[in-house]
């Protein structure tokens, strides 16, 4: 009879314990998480020689949905300098398209290639009266 009893019970156990479920496997990391490096810039459809100092303009796309971007800038001396950083937050809308804010004013529209290896970004500001229409194309830091 304890025999029985202790079977019922290591079925009841059983019963109430539960199999791994999908929620708990991990979820594939999203590619724009990472470090990515400026490697073209292009201000109304002509590209910008970005010469040394602006190679090293970055962004780092954190897993919490935020940002990290360091500038340089090129003096009247024409020594490369660090210019600014900025913090942000950005997020995966689907289909290798993401939405992306940075500092007080950057709201960004970009679109990341389906190897997840190139990050493209377009805004248009305004320098002297004139528009520019400025595409900034990064990749993925190894």
């Amino acid at each position: 009879m304890n025999s029985y009893k202790l079977l019922v019970i290591i079925l009841l156990l059983s019963l109430t314990v539960s199999c791994n479920s999908d929620d708990d496997a991990p979820q594939p990391q999203d590619p724009l998480i990472g470090e990515w490096t400026l490697s073209q810039r292009f201000q109304n459809d002509v590209e910008i020689n970005l010469g040394d100092c602006f190679i090293n303009d970055a962004v780092t796309f954190i897993a919490d949905g935020m940002l990290e971007s360091i500038f340089h800038r090129v003096t009247l001396e024409d020594e490369c300098i660090f210019s600014h950083d900025a913090t942000g937050t950005w997020e995966n809308l689907g289909n290798n398209k993401y939405f992306m804010t940075e500092g007080e004013e950057g709201i960004y529209n970009c679109e990341i290639n389906d190897a997840g290896n190139v990050f493209t970004l377009e805004f248009t500001w305004d320098f002297l009266g004139e528009t520019i229409e400025q595409k900034d194309i990064l990749v993925k830091k190894q």
